[in-house]
């Protein structure tokens, strides 16, 4: 009976207890003894949960770990957050995706969420709402989802993670039932169905809509009107949106709208791959056992597309998102003395523009002074889709500079033949513009191509559309007495399979335009063309065959992915061939002796073959 001896409860003069961590653990060992108490500091009598108002003194070390907690999520996640696992109920060791998103959560006020089925979605908001709960004073969170017993499966996972912090964390709670919860903080959460009026004369400051893309979208539109302009009216109120994707809804919407800068929103997603554990060989078993690799896509594919008709395939897809960067502006003088805005001309931030100044004054100092040494030449590739500029379409300039392909990729060729393949167009820079007439995006053309880069290292991949051919006129007539341009630098394409001369530009129709698109699929697989802007990289995920039997944007725009697809035309083009061969003896002595190799390493790979053949 010593532990029992070592707790005391107070007499009446001595007043309210003042609990600590060391009274309430001297308790929980007596009351495993058998003792009865006559106070406790346990919200109805159950030790999971601290009573509302109690006196509960911390202790210096118990303080620093509430500011710290406070303060990180992460840490708070990572320490104290115990949930129900495989292996039994142990502490969470978060994954980087689910810290990534718990970062945007806590520092964002809109957030959205796309996320593949099975990847924590609902473990990792449970943490940031159990976190929330904790470390505010005064919030109403008000937690809605497509169906009650999803929002209950959430409720149940903040009681768990509640349950399991330790003592001096937890608030004092003065309600607890299925879908509410009243802390002495002042905070509270409701759990309700969304309804067409949910939350109506609720004051929010925290609203959580889970799996929002499954509501009945006659429910979720007239509830989202409803309640958004409680929501920004208020300085503080944040909103939290996770769903998996379910077709072009509201949620595609406004996750859209926030990839692209539309809305206040910050984007978050997480694809089935990022899961530890799972390969190419877990794809490959999933899709065994749902029967179709469509029916991995819905469950997996953060597709919104409920088909197999996108162009890529996840892999191809995880190898853009590993490539994605934002892409900056620089400023650059002779774009500067156009008067022109230029702002929507992106760079990759890791390129350098000098290399291009470097070249042309290279080229100058070998004319002036006969300088012969040897200097990296760099090719580049502008692909053109132009539109009029009222707002709608987009006229774009995708930039491409000429590379090896990775060695990696070198790796996988099966039978390179030549040279050629193995190199590709990896994106520098992109232009993209609705507001620019056809006479600035001319100028704006016009520059890049004789002021700043070196046209005799410059190809040109026109789509002629409707407006090619006053493209071309404009390049040519805009500086009548001291126009440099040089139209060959534009490839010339037939534009029909009947015609036997070639014309400027390449026209589109429906049989080259889906053996360009099967094409591009093929060079991005392989490594010849390396896309990295956000913006292209999006327009890739949902550009799909329609019901035409060729390809588009399934929603939105796809004028950056279609400067892609036409880059892929190059590859076919002699101008191409020819590029290679003098490039080749541009580029590190390493790589040519590895390119050389492989090929011939191929040669005397298929000479056995044919050897083994004959005897």
């Amino acid at each position: 009976m010593f532990k029992i001896k070592e707790y005391k409860e107070p007499t009446e003069d001595q007043g309210k207890m003042v609990w600590t961590t060391k009274k309430v653990n001297q308790l929980l060992d007596a009351m495993e003894e058998g003792y009865q108490p006559t106070e406790h500091p346990f919200y109805e009598g159950d030790p999971s949960y601290k009573k509302g108002n109690i006196v509960f003194e911390h202790t210096d070390e118990e303080y620093e770990e509430l500011k710290r907690c406070a303060k990180d999520i992460i840490y708070f996640a990572n320490t104290y957050c115990q949930v129900m696992t495989d292996e039994g109920y142990q502490k969470i060791k978060l994954r980087d995706y689910q810290e990534r998103v718990l970062r945007s959560y806590q520092t964002n006020r809109w957030n959205i969420f796309l996320a593949a089925r099975q990847v924590g979605k609902t473990i990792t908001s449970s943490i940031f709402l159990t976190w929330f709960l904790v470390f505010h004073f005064d919030k109403n969170v008000l937690l809605m989802s497509n169906k009650g017993a999803t929002t209950k499966e959430i409720m149940d996972k903040i009681k768990a993670i509640m349950e399991g912090l330790p003592f001096f964390l937890k608030p004092g709670c003065n309600k607890k039932d299925v879908m509410t919860m009243v802390f002495d903080n002042k905070c509270r959460i409701i759990g309700q169905n969304t309804t067409k009026t949910g939350g109506i004369g609720f004051t929010i400051h925290l609203l959580f809509l889970d799996e929002f893309a499954h509501i009945p979208e006659n429910i979720k539109k007239p509830f989202y009107e409803n309640v958004y302009p409680t929501l920004s009216s208020s300085k503080i109120s944040r909103v939290i949106i996770t769903s998996t994707p379910n077709k072009f809804d509201l949620f595609h919407q406004l996750y859209e709208g926030a990839v692209n800068g539309d809305n206040e929103y910050t984007a978050s997603r997480v694809d089935w791959w990022e899961v530890p554990g799972r390969d190419e060989a877990w794809k490959m078993r999933e899709i065994s056992n749902l029967g179709s690799e469509e029916a991995f896509n819905e469950q997996y594919g953060c597709q919104f597309l409920q088909s197999s008709s996108l162009l890529l395939n996840s892999e191809q897809i995880l190898r853009l998102e590993k490539n994605k960067k934002e892409f900056v502006f620089r400023e650059i003088d002779e774009l500067d003395d156009l008067c022109l805005d230029y702002s929507q001309l992106k760079w990759d931030p890791d390129f350098d523009l000098d290399e291009i100044k470097f070249h042309q004054e290279h080229e100058m100092r070998s004319y002036l002074f006969s300088n012969t040494e040897t200097v990296k030449r760099n090719f580049y590739i502008f692909t053109i889709d132009l539109a009029e500029g009222v707002g709608r379409d987009f006229s774009v300039i995708n930039i491409y500079k000429m590379n090896v392909i990775p060695r990696n990729d070198m790796e996988r060729l099966s039978s390179p033949g030549s040279i050629s393949e193995f190199f590709g167009l990896e994106q520098v820079g992109i232009f993209r513009s609705n507001l620019h007439n056809m006479e600035d995006f001319s100028k704006i053309m016009y520059c890049l191509c004789v002021k700043v880069f070196d046209q005799e290292n410059l190809s040109i991949i026109l789509e002629y559309n409707t407006y090619g051919a006053e493209l071309i006129k404009n390049l040519l007539t805009l500086y009548p007495s001291t126009n440099d341009f040089n139209e060959e630098s534009i490839l010339k394409f037939k534009h029909r399979a009947t015609s036997k001369n070639k014309s400027y530009g390449i026209r589109l129709n429906r049989d080259n335009k889906i053996q360009l698109c099967e094409s591009t699929k093929k060079f991005i697989d392989s490594g010849r063309i390396i896309i990295k802007d956000i913006k292209t990289i999006e327009e890739a995920k949902f550009f799909s065959r329609n019901p035409t039997g060729t390809y588009s944007a399934q929603t939105g725009h796809d004028d950056c992915f279609m400067t892609v697809v036409t880059a892929s035309a190059f590859f076919d083009s002699l101008e191409y061939a020819e590029i290679v061969e003098e490039f080749f003896d541009y580029i590190d002595p390493d790589l040519q002796g590895l390119i050389d190799d492989t090929i011939e390493s191929f040669d005397k790979r298929t000479e056995s073959d044919l050897y083994d053949s004959i005897f």
